[in-house]
């Protein structure tokens, strides 16, 4: 285990499973604690009107514990993923302590995507599964129209679309969920449509000068004009997960689409510190920093293509090269720092807020595990 390694699995360990103060069942169930990495502190106290501990940025923490313990790292990685489950739900539903928001969008359903690996073990998360599912892919099918290649807006609060209707962000959100759900179901068909709307996003989304995506749009000519780091980021551990559950020609062209982004964003790459900017094909300065979660995304995305042979080898050694980079320049005895709190896709130049660089955030720590979890498979 290299050096950097070490320095993850003490900051891992600490924050999570070996924190004395971290019992996730105990921190849902309170109104006034929160998950050290929860820098948004949802809460019905607060008047946050959705997403409590069942927040997106709560979720990808938890599955990249889960990926350590597929990793070989343990069972206590694994239980402690399926205590935050039911301290979240009651008898197959999402609980009070939750604030899921059925009528809100997409950010709502990506923690599910945790759920198909508990699917056959567990009943309440079975019934979970199945109802979010549901919701998802039968209830909101109104709001995936054929105009977008069967992409889901990415909020529909009160029916209302937002200024660009897909966003990168939504791609993660939802699709790896009902990828892994469809595939554990035999649903051949959602899988087909899945593939579809990751090729719409392909055709319409991607800047032709440069290969990079635009963080959101309608369509070609209609786009939200920022190539955002996270977004990409989320596009990149989208196209990594929902893969792994394709098979055959879906799988070989979305793959070839998945490295030549991968090419793309290797021009980008800040020579100085290894990582990528907040905007990734902006100067550096003028708040254009180098960013701590979309790195961590572009890290695990390749680590885990090449792994599954979806893209080159190379990028192995790539992926491998930024995460060691990564745990240098942001990792801290304490904290993993420098990471975008957040940006709304409204056609603004909203990625440039210093006090937006924040330490210890759900969004950059849960995939910084996770390219930890590939890095632990890659050395095996």
């Amino acid at each position: 285990m290299t050096d950097e390694m070490k320095m993850t699995r003490a900051f891992i360990d600490a924050l999570t499973v070996d924190a004395p103060d971290a019992d996730p069942k105990a921190i849902v169930e309170d109104e006034d604690r929160f998950f050290a990495w929860d820098n948004e502190h949802r809460s019905r106290k607060n008047g946050k009107a959705f997403l409590y501990d069942w927040s997106y940025y709560i979720g990808v923490v938890m599955e990249g514990l889960y990926y350590m313990y597929e990793a070989g790292e343990g069972e206590r990685y694994k239980q402690y993923v399926k205590r935050y489950l039911h301290a979240v739900e009651t008898d197959g539903t999402l609980n009070e302590y939750a604030g899921y928001v059925i009528g809100h969008g997409l950010d709502c359903y990506k923690t599910a995507s945790l759920l198909p690996y508990f699917y056959n073990e567990d009943e309440e998360l079975r019934r979970l599964a199945d109802s979010l599912w549901r919701d998802l892919y039968e209830v909101n099918a109104q709001y995936a129209p054929a105009e977008l290649g069967g992409n889901y807006w990415h909020v529909w609060d009160n029916g209302k679309p937002p200024r660009y209707r897909v966003w990168l962000d939504g791609l993660y959100m939802g699709q790896v969920f009902l990828a892994r759900y469809a595939a554990l179901t035999g649903n051949k068909e959602a899988l087909r449509q899945i593939a579809d709307r990751f090729r719409w996003v392909n055709a319409e989304l991607v800047n032709p000068a440069t290969g990079l995506l635009y963080h959101a749009g309608n369509g070609r000519g209609d786009v939200c004009p920022f190539h955002w780091l996270r977004a990409c980021g989320w596009y990149a551990m989208a196209q990594a997960d929902v893969l792994e559950c394709l098979e055959g020609g879906d799988r070989a062209e979305l793959a070839a689409a998945f490295e030549g982004f991968c090419e793309a964003m290797l021009k980008y790459r800040d020579g100085a510190t290894g990582l990528w900017l907040n905007l990734i094909d902006q100067p550096k300065g003028d708040g254009n920093l180098p960013e701590a979660s979309g790195t961590a995304m572009m890290s695990y995305a390749m680590l885990k293509g090449a792994r599954l042979g979806l893209i080159d080898g190379k990028f192995s050694e790539v992926g491998a090269a930024v995460y060691a980079a990564l745990t240098r320049e942001k990792l801290t005895d304490r904290a993993l720092t420098d990471v975008y709190l957040v940006a709304t896709a409204n056609g603004q130049d909203n990625y440039r807020r210093l006090d937006y660089y924040m330490p210890q955030e759900g969004k950059g720590v849960g995939p910084y595990i996770m390219a930890y979890a590939e890095m632990l498979k890659r050395a095996k």
